[in-house]
């Protein structure tokens, strides 16, 4: 049962160690770094610089623990603090110029007469399990500690007014049957990625921390966290227990969802990492991106949006491009709710990062295949079986996580017969149509023929302005293939739509002009920025899927029974949606 089993930890709830650990190392030098020197214009005398290299080698935790929460701010420039359900978040720049993300668990905190009983409630725990053996679950470690905290507290000498028991009953599932600090990072909504670098006692924890200094900007940064080997040990036990998958010296590679689909755990360990277990856990985005959530924090613009909907609407087939990173899968994931709720989806990602699950709660009729180690042959192999699979369960988009190589083969073959999906969707690696086009044709062995299949490139990027952290995620490049190999026609302006074949096809095959394909275009782009406008008077209440959805069936209503007028359908739609938002008639 992970770590349920272990003796209690020796420690002290406040220790010290011997080295500074503002870095991610701890030489024996330290006290000769640059970051160890006082940078004031002044001199410090020596009192001042010893008390300032030992507020540096203060590390902290309770005895129950496996996480050291190293250093102190006091000498910091404070950025933005924030709370979590279980500990609270300061974001700081430290002497040498890196942001710090600081968070101080609550348990962390607890002296006295609470943090003996928290402690005593956990020995409780694994007491019990011990001598009665069986399962170990939530509820039973919940149940367990309440009572047992309980009837502590009855009698209880000290202060325990404040205290919540449910929120100790959380620290003591959290140090027996959880995953110790990774329980409160997870559940931090703005981190996005999580690394453990080997040895992993010698090294901080870093993240990627999105909306630092703004909506859509992130910044890779170190936290104050040092964990021990017996809190990475314990993290593996879940994530092998869970999934089911090997790793061990002969398999050094685990790769699995964690955290019930929200996240990606990569672990490598001994002799791939010849200094340890190395980890890197990418979580997903617990709210469904759409089109308007990326108008709202400036990763596209309305018309951009506009344009997408129409050509997702209209069958069309995307590549979506970019680095690691850059939003790809949130796009793709935003294009999705695009499709009528009638068209049939069919998904293939090795994470469950798109969502499918939410899209059938609101009716969409998507099948999911999800292609991880348990299936036989490498990724690239077992992916493209999965496409085969999907060529033969009847007519439907096909939605490709991401393209790697031997599928993109199967694809673009079936493409020009006429065997794939009605549409077709994927992200590929690549800063560029370009450079997407080259790898396609050049490295993957596709014909430069059969890669003009492809109706549409979009590129996602991440871009960081001269001396600055941040990065921002936004759209770079909307392009057509054009009508000779290689030949990419610039869609970012509303004239040269007609030049691309792809569009022309499009008007041909639904029956409209250019002037009346234009004024669909503007009205989508119109609904979305209003949607994403009344979200900001709202509290982002208009940004969910669900919208998108009544937005397009609104449209989709009105230009069947023949109103195409720019002005009547968009008057129409303030008057009824702005009433949602207590606004209008």
């Amino acid at each position: 049962m992970a770590r349920i089993m272990d003796e209690k930890a020796c420690g002290d709830i406040l220790a010290y160690d011997e080295f500074p650990v503002s870095g991610s190392e701890f030489p024996e030098d330290a006290p000769n770094r640059p970051d160890c020197v006082e940078r004031s214009s002044q001199t410090p005398t020596v009192s001042e610089s010893l008390a300032k290299i030992g507020r540096r080698c203060v590390r902290r935790k309770p005895a129950y623990a496996d996480t050291w929460a190293v250093g102190d701010i006091s000498d910091t420039e404070v950025l933005e603090t924030y709370g979590l359900p279980d500990g609270r978040v300061t974001l700081v720049r430290t002497e040498d110029g890196e942001i710090e993300y600081n968070m101080i668990p609550d348990e962390y905190s607890y002296h006295g007469e609470i943090g003996d009983s928290v402690s005593a409630a956990i020995d409780h725990v694994r007491d019990t399990y011990r001598k009665k053996g069986g399962s170990m679950d939530r509820q039973t470690v919940m149940y367990l500690a309440g009572e047992f905290l309980r009837k502590r507290f009855e009698n209880a000498e000290g202060d325990v007014s404040g205290i919540m028991i449910s929120d100790l009953c959380e620290t003591v599932h959290r140090h027996t049957l959880g995953l110790g600090i990774f329980d409160v990072l997870m559940r931090d909504p703005r981190i996005e990625d999580i690394y453990i670098d080997a040895p992993c006692e010698n090294n901080r924890i870093h993240i990627t921390l999105n909306q630092v200094s703004g909506l859509n900007s992130h910044v890779r940064c170190r936290t104050n966290l040092v964990a021990e080997p017996k809190e990475i040990r314990n993290l593996i036990n879940v994530l092998k227990r869970e999934s089911g998958l090997l790793y061990c010296e002969t398999n050094p590679i685990l790769e699995t969802d964690m955290d019930g689909g929200s996240a990606r755990a990569t672990v490598v360990g001994y002799p791939l990492s010849p200094n340890g277990d190395s980890v890197a856990i990418r979580k997903h985005s617990r709210m469904p991106w759409t089109t308007t959530r990326l108008i709202a924090n400036g990763s596209i613009d309305p018309y951009t949006a506009g344009l997408l909907s129409f050509l997702v609407e209209n069958r069309s087939t995307f590549l979506i491009c970019g680095a690691r990173g850059s939003g790809k899968s949130s796009l793709l994931s935003a294009l999705l709710f695009e499709f009528p709720v009638s068209q049939r989806i069919l998904t293939i990602e090795d994470t469950m990062e798109l969502p499918g699950e939410r899209m059938r709660s609101m009716g969409y009729k998507v099948q999911s295949m999800l292609i991880d180690d348990r299936m036989e042959g490498d990724a690239k192999r077992r992916a493209d079986e999965a496409l085969r699979v999907s060529l033969r369960l009847g007519e439907s988009a096909i939605v490709l996580g991401e393209v790697r190589g031997d599928e993109a083969r199967t694809l673009y073959q079936s493409m020009r017969t006429g065997r794939a999906g009605s549409s077709i969707l994927g992200t590929i690696h690549g800063d560029s149509a370009r450079s997407v086009y080259d790898r396609v044709v050049h490295d993957m062995g596709i014909s430069p023929e059969a890669f003009m299949a492809t109706d549409f490139l979009v590129t996602m990027g991440s871009f960081r302005g001269r001396g600055e952290e941040r990065q921002v995620r936004r759209l770079s490049e909307a392009v057509s293939t054009g009508s000779r190999p290689g030949e990419f026609i610039d869609l970012s302006s509303a004239a040269a739509l007609t030049s691309s074949g792809a569009i022309r096809r499009i008007m041909s095959e639904i029956g409209i002009t250019e002037a009346e394909m234009l004024e669909e275009i503007s009205v989508r782009a119109a609904m979305r920025e209003f949607l994403s406008e009344m979200s900001k008077r709202h509290g982002g209440g208009f940004l969910g899927p669900e919208w998108i959805v009544m937005a397009n069936d609104f449209l989709s209503n009105h230009l069947s029974s023949g109103v195409t007028s720019y002005d009547d359908i968009m008057g129409a739609f303030r008057l009824r949606f702005a009433r949602f938002g207590g606004e209008g008639e």
